[in-house]
């Protein structure tokens, strides 16, 4: 059967091979990975998610996403993996181990972080209970045999949205400061990544202490932290914090990509004031900015982009028109900041060391080669900071933030990022 597309369609017209909208999610047992057990959870698991079985496909000159009644491979690799070739018999997602490490990647226009968790807490459950051997309790995970909600199904963004005239919060649409033009580091393809871990108890104290969440106070340590090194600059810092719109749409369990953003702008009026007030300025910026009238403004703002695209007569019409938007919305921002909560997998935590979320927001072919993702399981917060570029000099800023507001941490390892890669649909067609 064939999906036409909607809430995933500028995503994939977006899509290259330099910006392939993946991430990966990585989970670290506390023992070595039974590949044979994995293949099992990850068979029964994919029962009860029909619509992440999906391979990209074509109708009436229109790319669009069908069911793919091909078996899910379980990989045996660490390296990143290519979504919806071979390698993965067509599939948009793929789970694959390393040592005590599983991997779930996935094609950002299939799903988000909101959706993914749920598919990850039922094949850690299947894992976990077989390879350990324990009965772990069920309470609030999809099990497979259950039956499949068609409000997972359907496309909240599709809905007709009316204007909303006392909407009169404006999102920043003007150049934001560039670590590209900054002079401090060249921009390479090759991304790193360094893993930082934060106790969540002593964070969630600061974080109370000086009115700040914990997706608010990251993203003003990394403002403060560029800012400073870049004192005398043009335009200002602007973080794009992600931010889940099912709220908003009432719809809290689509499993549609639905994620905007709010946009942080560290200006001259508020590096005056104290730390405390920075983060009740931020805080104020995402209660206005991720308000429901808002948000929906914003997805009726999507859906003349549909519209429009609609209209464009070719392919390659439509791709440019959302390749040339992507570029001129990342020359708002700076850098990234996402959250999409605690991951909360239940009785398999214990079974779980570190988990972590890479996705490819930060790229060397865009105007912002910064993204830092924050996850939190089992009394910590981890801290992704990827970049594109070898110095050190704004993780070492970012860090001094940390250290001036005595929050304990540790930078567990860095390595080489290894987000998925995303075919290239396009010269396949």
């Amino acid at each position: 059967m064939k999906h036409k597309l909607f809430s995933e369609i500028r995503t994939v017209y977006e899509t290259t091979l330099d910006n392939p909208h993946t991430f990966r999610v990585t989970i670290k047992t506390k023992d070595m990975v039974d590949g044979t057990i994995l293949r099992r959870a990850t068979g029964t698991t994919v029962k009860r998610y029909p619509y992440f079985l999906m391979k990209l496909g074509w109708d009436q000159g229109e790319v669009c996403f069908e069911d793919n009644e091909a078996p899910m491979p379980v990989i045996h690799a660490d390296g990143p993996i290519t979504l919806g070739g071979k390698e993965t018999n067509g599939h948009l997602l793929c789970v694959s181990w390393w040592k005590n490490k599983i991997h779930v990647d996935v094609y950002h226009a299939l799903t988000d972080g909101g959706g993914i968790y749920n598919f990850i807490k039922t094949l850690l459950y299947y894992y976990c209970s077989e390879y350990y051997g324990k009965e772990l309790s069920s309470k609030d995970i999809r099990l497979s045999g259950d039956p499949v909600d068609e409000r997972e199904w359907i496309d909240p963004a599709e809905r007709s949205i009316e204007e909303t005239p006392l909407c009169a919060v404006k999102k920043w649409s003007k150049p934001g400061f560039q670590i590209a033009d900054g002079g401090l580091v060249s921009i390479n393809k090759k991304g790193i990544v360094y893993n930082i871990r934060i106790n969540e108890s002593e964070f969630m104290r600061f974080n109370l202490s000086n009115d700040g969440s914990p997706g608010t106070i990251i993203s003003l340590f990394l403002a403060r932290a560029i800012d400073k090194l870049h004192p005398v600059k043009k335009d200002p810092v602007v973080i794009a914090m992600c931010v889940n719109q099912r709220k908003a749409l009432k719809a809290p369990l689509a499993h549609q990509s639905l994620v905007g953003d709010v946009r942080l702008v560290y200006g001259d009026r508020i590096k005056k004031l104290e730390l405390k007030d920075q983060a009740t300025s931020f805080r104020g910026m995402v209660a206005l900015q991720s308000d429901p009238d808002v948000v929906l403004e914003e997805i009726r703002e999507y859906q003349g982009i549909v519209k429009e695209l609609d209209q464009l007569p070719t392919t390659e019409e439509k791709r440019r028109y959302c390749i040339d938007r992507m570029d001129r919305m990342t020359s708002y921002f700076t850098a990234t900041v996402s959250y999409v909560g605690n991951a909360d997998m239940g009785d398999a935590e214990y079974y779980i060391q570190e988990f972590h979320a890479l996705p490819s927001t930060a790229l060397p072919s865009s105007a912002t080669p910064l993204t830092l993702e924050l996850s939190a399981m089992n009394g910590s917060f981890y801290v992704n900071f990827m970049q594109f570029f070898k110095d050190e000099c704004y993780l070492n800023a970012f860090i001094q933030e940390l250290r001036d507001n005595n929050i304990n941490y540790d930078v567990l390892y860095q390595e080489q990022n290894k987000y998925p890669r995303m075919i290239d649909m396009w010269s396949n067609k």
